[in-house]
Parts: C-alpha cells; sequence; structure tokens
C-alpha cells in the first residue's frame, strides 16, 4: 500500500499543485472530487486496488497528488469512494425509471432490461464489481452504510412485485431479494463471461441482434418465472384488476398451493378420479391434530339411502359432550371425514364438541335425496346412542361447509318440521338457492377457486329436476315458505364468492323470522377458505371464531 499522507495544509496553495489545480479546487470542490473519481475507476477497472497506482491517477487528472489524498486520505479510500460513486450511480438511474407508474408486468421487464443495458452499456462497473469480488468485498464493507444505500435497489422490486401479487398476477412465496439475484446473474453474466463464452461458442449473442435477443429474454424469462401458472406474461399485461386486490395474503398463497394441485388432473378426469385426487390433496396439506382430540373413531349407521360411516373427533373435555353433526363440502360429489380433517379436528378442540363427520352419499350416482336421507338418520343415531358416545342429547347441532352448508340447512328445516329440535346451525360459504341475478354471482363468475358455471354443474349434478332445484326449500333452503323456529345460526359467508350473495340473503330471510342470526362476511376471503388452515392465521382466526360461538351458544342453552 502507498503511504498516507496526512496534511493541513490547503492543498491548492502547496508547492505540487499547478495554478490550474488551485483555480478548479477553489471555484468548483465537487468538479474536481468528480474528476478524480472518473480517472481512478478506470485505474481500479484496468489495474485492480494493488497495481492502480496514485501517481498515474493524478498524472490523469487536473489536480495534484496531494488533492487526492486531501479528499480520499489515501488509496483505498479512493478506491472505497469509487465503489459507493459507482453503485450511487446504477442507483439514481434506476429512480429515474418511474416504475411506480407503470402496469407491474411491463414495471418488472423494463426493470429487467434496464440492467441488461446498464450492465452492457459500463462495463467498467462489472469490472470493477469482479475487483471488489476478489478481494471477498473486503473493501465494502469499509463504506459507510453502502447496504442501506443500496436497498432501494431490492425496494423498488418490492413494490412492483407486491403490486403484481395484489392484482392476481404473480404468484406469491417469492421475495424482492430474490428476484434482484436472478436479474443481476443473467445480466452480469452477459459481460463478465463474454471473453470466454465467446471464444468457445463464438460472437453471435455478442451483435446487436443477438444482444437484443438477450434483452428480451431476460425480461421474458423473468416475467416466465414471477407469473402465476396458466397465465401468461400477453393477458396479464392487459389483465384488468379486479377481485383480486383485496383477496388476504394468506388465501393467495393457499390458491396457488391449490391451483397448482388440481392443474395436475386431467380435464377429462371422471368422479372417482376427482375424489381420490382430492383425497391425495388433502392429505398432504394435513396438519398434526391439536392436542388431545382423538380421531380414530368410526362407525357405520343404517339408513334409508344405505349405510354411511361417521368419524368421530373427540375432545379431551369431560363429558357429557355437546355435539356436532359436520358435513364436509365438495360441490356434493367429492369429499369425506378425511379431506376435512384439519378443519374438523381443531372445531372438536376449540369448541369442546364431539364431532361427528359424515361421510354422506355423492353425487351424481347418488343423487338428490340420498344424502338428505343419511343426515337425519345419523341425528337420530347419535340421540339413541348419547350415553355410549358420552354427549348430551339436548346439545346436538348441525353444520356444513359448501355443499354441506347446503343441506346442513335443509337438515335444519327437516329436523324443525319433524319436532326434533337442535341447539344450533353453523354454515359455512352456504349455496342457500340458485338466483343468478345477484351481484356477486356476475362480480364472481369466473371464481376465484369455484367459477359460477362450475358450481350450477355441481348442483345440477346433485339435482338433475330443474323443477325442484327451482322450487324444493329442501334443495334451495331460501325457498322455504317460513324459516321461523329455526336454530340460532353463526353464518360465515366469503367476499370473492359467485355464491355469496345467496347465502347473505338466507342470513336476511333468518334474521326476519326471528331467528338469532350472527354474520361473518368474509372479508378478503373466498369460497373454501377454511381448506387454507396452514396457511396463514385468516382461515384459522375465523375457525375459531366460528367454534367459540358454537360453544357459548350451547352452553347458553
Amino acid at each position: 500500500m502507498e503511504d498516507v499522507i496526512v496534511t493541513n495544509r490547503d492543498p491548492a496553495t502547496d508547492g505540487d499543485g499547478e495554478g490550474v489545480a488551485r483555480r478548479h479546487w477553489k471555484q468548483n470542490p465537487e468538479a474536481v472530487r468528480a474528476n478524480i473519481l472518473d480517472v481512478a475507476r478506470k485505474a481500479f477497472v484496468a489495474h485492480g486496488l494493488t497495481g492502480a497506482k496514485i501517481d498515474d491517477i493524478a498524472a490523469g487528472t487536473e489536480t495534484s497528488k496531494r488533492m487526492i489524498y486531501y479528499y480520499f486520505g489515501d488509496k483505498e479510500g479512493l478506491y472505497r469512494a469509487v465503489l459507493e460513486d459507482t453503485y450511487a450511480r446504477v442507483r439514481a438511474a434506476e429512480d429515474r425509471l418511474d416504475l411506480a407508474s407503470l402496469h407491474p408486468v411491463e414495471a418488472l421487464r423494463r426493470l429487467a432490461e434496464f440492467t441488461f443495458d446498464h450492465h452492457a452499456e459500463n462495463t467498467d462497473f462489472i469490472r470493477l464489481v469482479m475487483v471488489e469480488n476478489l478481494h471477498n468485498a473486503a473493501h465494502m464493507e469499509k463504506v459507510e452504510d453502502i447496504a442501506g444505500k443500496n436497498v432501494s435497489a431490492v425496494g423498488l422490486l418490492d413494490e412492483i412485485y407486491q403490486r403484481g401479487c395484489a392484482e392476481g398476477l404473480f404468484r406469491r412465496g417469492l421475495t424482492a431479494l430474490e428476484l434482484r439475484w436472478h436479474i443481476s446473474a443473467l445480466a452480469f453474466f452477459n459481460v463478465a463471461n463474454r471473453p470466454t463464452f465467446s471464444h468457445l461458442y463464438g460472437d453471435s449473442l455478442f451483435d446487436p441482434k443477438g444482444q437484443q435477443q438477450l434483452r428480451r429474454h431476460i425480461g421474458d424469462m423473468l416475467l416466465r418465472f414471477v407469473m402465476k401458472p396458466g397465465l401468461s406474461v400477453e393477458e396479464a399485461a392487459v389483465r384488468p384488476v379486479t377481485e383480486t386486490r383485496a383477496i388476504h395474503p394468506d388465501i393467495y398463497r393457499f390458491r396457488e398451493t391449490w391451483d397448482a394441485t388440481w392443474a395436475t388432473l386431467p380435464t377429462e378426469g371422471d368422479a372417482t378420479t376427482r375424489r381420490l385426487h382430492f383425497e391425495s390433496v388433502s392429505r398432504s396439506l394435513r396438519l398434526p391434530s391439536p392436542e388431545g382430540v382423538e380421531t380414530d373413531e368410526e362407525h357405520w349407521i343404517d339408513t334409508e339411502s344405505g349405510p354411511v360411516r361417521v368419524r368421530l373427533f373427540r375432545p379431551p373435555d369431560p363429558e357429557p359432550l355437546p355435539a356436532v353433526v359436520y358435513l364436509h363440502g365438495g360441490a356434493w360429489r367429492q369429499g369425506s371425514p378425511e379431506t376435512h380433517w384439519n378443519i374438523t379436528s381443531r372445531m372438536a378442540a376449540w369448541s369442546g364438541h364431539l364431532v361427528i363427520s359424515v361421510d354422506y352419499a355423492l353425487a351424481p350416482e347418488a343423487a338428490y335425496p340420498a344424502a338428505l336421507h343419511q343426515i337425519p338418520a345419523v341425528l337420530t343415531w347419535a340421540r339413541d346412542h348419547a350415553s355410549m358416545l358420552g354427549i348430551d342429547p339436548e346439545r346436538l347441532s348441525i353444520a356444513g361447509d359448501g355443499a354441506g352448508g347446503n343441506l346442513a340447512a335443509a337438515v335444519a328445516l327437516m329436523c324443525r318440521d319433524a319436532g326434533l329440535p337442535l341447539a344450533a346451525q353453523l354454515l359455512i360459504y352456504p349455496i342457500c338457492d340458485f338466483d343468478t341475478s345477484r351481484p356477486s354471482c356476475s362480480e364472481y363468475a369466473e371464481g376465484p377457486l369455484w367459477t359460477l358455471a362450475q358450481l350450477l354443474s355441481a348442483h345440477a349434478g346433485y339435482c338433475p329436476d330443474v323443477t325442484l332445484r327451482l322450487s324444493d326449500p329442501l334443495v334451495a333452503p331460501l325457498l322455504a315458505s317460513s324459516h321461523e323456529g329455526l336454530p340460532p345460526c353463526y353464518l360465515a359467508l366469503a367476499e370473492h364468492d359467485p355464491m355469496r350473495d345467496s347465502g347473505a340473503a338466507y342470513g336476511e330471510a333468518l334474521r326476519a323470522a326471528g331467528v338469532p342470526v350472527q354474520v361473518d362476511p368474509g372479508v378478503g376471503l373466498v369460497r373454501d377458505y377454511l381448506q387454507a388452515i396452514g396457511f396463514g392465521t385468516a382461515a384459522e382466526d375465523r375457525l375459531r371464531e366460528m367454534s367459540a360461538w358454537l360453544k357459548e351458544e350451547v352452553a347458553a342453552r
């Protein structure tokens, strides 16, 4: 290392300085400093830190060696200043791009292509970074807050990425830092490895046409990496901002996993294939059951529509327990107690109820009213075997999600009419009729998760008779002539659900009939959101609220 010269003398008046240097220092010190940095940058790029000479740098500037020491202290100080200045120029250029005003797809492409262009046009920057890497970033560590001053590079990407996620374009689970790495790696290689790459494979990628192709490729590759499955770059660039902006981040993470697993199912798959796939997906997402909850007890119950299996989820609470018969979702055509294990095991733990999960008959093989013949039989069996089950027959409730919510509402009507009172009903995003003129049907016709067409098709499979679908209250509970005398209801809706308004209308009908109703509008949630337990707190918090309501409502009886 060259000697450090410490001086208190005015560098503009010492014996080394020439008149021009003195005038420049006095008149524009920032210009002098910038001139030194420019010359030093070239020297460090050409010769590295060790090989660059202060004498040569001074000779290339309109100043003196002593002036360099005055500004930078020593050669390492000058080198660190060059590093800091070089990175600051890159960040300033990025800030001028005004990416916040662009569509997130275009903004991400613009940033990737800008980085490619900047590196290709500023080879000194690349070589300087290579020099510092040879020194294991030892000098960069001594630059005050250089990481903090470059945080905008990641912050800029994060702003773009979060906008893309919020608009339903980018898949979640990535970080801006990861995206920065990919962009830098591709753009850096183009310059740093050109000599050896060209020697081995020829120079065609480095002529103007080749560089233009690579420039486009870097944007294409990055976007295809970050885009959600099934959404093309071209579609995304013109896709309007719709419902996706307000969906809870936890639910996005769930949707990405859910959509990816279902995308592997052949579109021509029959009902059996779909059911087996649903079972497989659910097993892969199953979490450990809450401590103390017993899950291995099963029973078979004879019914008018054939034997039906139930699985019990028993909490560690003292007997006799309140009990709730749970009807799983799955569009009447798929699902089982096992696909909803995460839900029922937690409901048992958090509500203190014995949860009786019913493996009811599925459509289209067992169309309406097969399942509705089985479920009342399960309720009767539970009452008749209360002592064996360790439950209080006077505290028996019904619950269900999706298609199971439809069945639960219908069974509540049947029990009322038969004089078999229930303690409570818990309806989770239920389908209560099929009036498609309501706003949610058009607003969320394309989903997310379930489209309106899929739900209508599933309902037609469950009840092929169009007349019954439009008139029978056991198919569409909202059509009942009276909703008086029904048990208290907790109604959990999902904001982003084609059938949201059907459930909301049922809540209004219950309230008008004098039935106590508590409604959760499900802001930020989608149909089947309870399957997202394990992807954050959004679904878990809702299930805890439902369970707490059930516990308190039944305890008050």
